[in-house]
């Protein structure tokens, strides 16, 4: 009786070997399979990633960050940058990078997903075949419009789970997909990701205003309330170096005269005399003309 369970016991030892050695062999079958894809479609393959999984906490990701990535591919496509890689035997992920992030996430997924479980989503409704929460309904409802309506019906069954992140655009696929699932959720993760550039940006706190929205424009500034530059702010001679303060002003040269010639120098007297006026003429008193002055004695003939 003993032995027959020894037997047993060294039968199912064997199956777990077994067991272990093909999904070992099907993880390098895989790995290999991944590398091959992503040598020819030009993009970075990397064995495994500790710290990657660490970058995302919502949807398939969350509390996911003690899990080590691997098969990691990095590339861009659509002018973005993008990483795939597995999440052990959980999930295959695809994240896009945006430029510029967005303090707004979104999570689509299908109908039959359940639902997740931050505490900040919101439910916004269904569009198409899919199910919409935001932290931010009134700004999402602006992003669900014809685009996103028909983007959402062209998505691959496969992408149960779509979802944004600050810069990042995530989807799930199932760890069995092959080379042409990747590149399909590829392409629509990064559809997704340009559909979401409408999101407004990260802010800083300090220079939110009260009454701005944050999916318009700035207003340009008002020249008018530049502050005008008074007289006092004008440099004055006093605020100059002693050096320069003191250097004293010189005046420039006087020009040379130059003589005459001594035929004008003559002519000019006579030409002179010519043309000048005459004199006016002198009213003189004749003698015993006149008036008296009193206290005068006048001669007696």
């Amino acid at each position: 009786m003993t032995g027959m369970w020894f037997g047993l016991a060294a039968i199912a030892l064997a199956g777990a070997g077994a067991l272990l050695y093909v999904d070992r062999t099907r993880r390098d079958q895989s790995g290999r399979v991944r590398q091959i894809w992503a040598k020819a479609q030009g993009y970075t393959y990397t064995g495994s990633d500790d710290q990657l999984a660490g970058e995302w906490h919502r949807a398939a990701m969350a509390k996911q960050d003690y899990l080590t990535a691997t098969d990691v591919v990095r590339g861009t496509r659509r002018g973005e940058q993008f990483v795939l890689f597995d999440l052990e035997e959980t999930a295959t992920i695809v994240a896009v990078r945006r430029e510029i992030g967005s303090d707004v996430d979104i999570d689509l997924r299908l109908k039959s997903t359940a639902p997740p479980k931050d505490g900040d989503l919101n439910l916004l409704g269904a569009i198409g075949p899919r199910v919409v929460f935001a932290t931010d309904l009134e700004i999402a409802r602006r992003v669900c419009d014809q685009r996103m309506v028909a983007f959402t019906e062209s998505v691959p069954p496969a992408l149960s789970m779509l979802w944004s992140e600050g810069r990042w655009t995530l989807g799930s696929l199932p760890v069995s997909s092959s080379g042409r699932d990747w590149d399909a959720a590829i392409e629509a993760v990064a559809r997704l990701s340009g559909i979401l550039h409408v999101l407004p940006p990260v802010t800083d706190p300090s220079e939110l205003e009260v009454d701005h929205d944050p999916t318009r424009p700035r207003p340009r500034p008002d020249v008018s309330d530049a502050p005008a530059v008074s007289d006092s702010d004008a440099p004055v001679a006093r605020d100059l170096p002693s050096a320069v303060r003191d250097v004293p002003r010189r005046e420039a040269p006087d020009a040379p005269r130059r003589e005459a010639p001594e035929s004008q120098r003559r002519e000019a007297p006579e030409s002179q005399r010519r043309n000048a006026p005459a004199p006016a003429p002198t009213n003189t008193p004749k003698p015993g003309s006149g008036p008296q002055r009193s206290g005068t004695v006048r001669p007696v003939d």
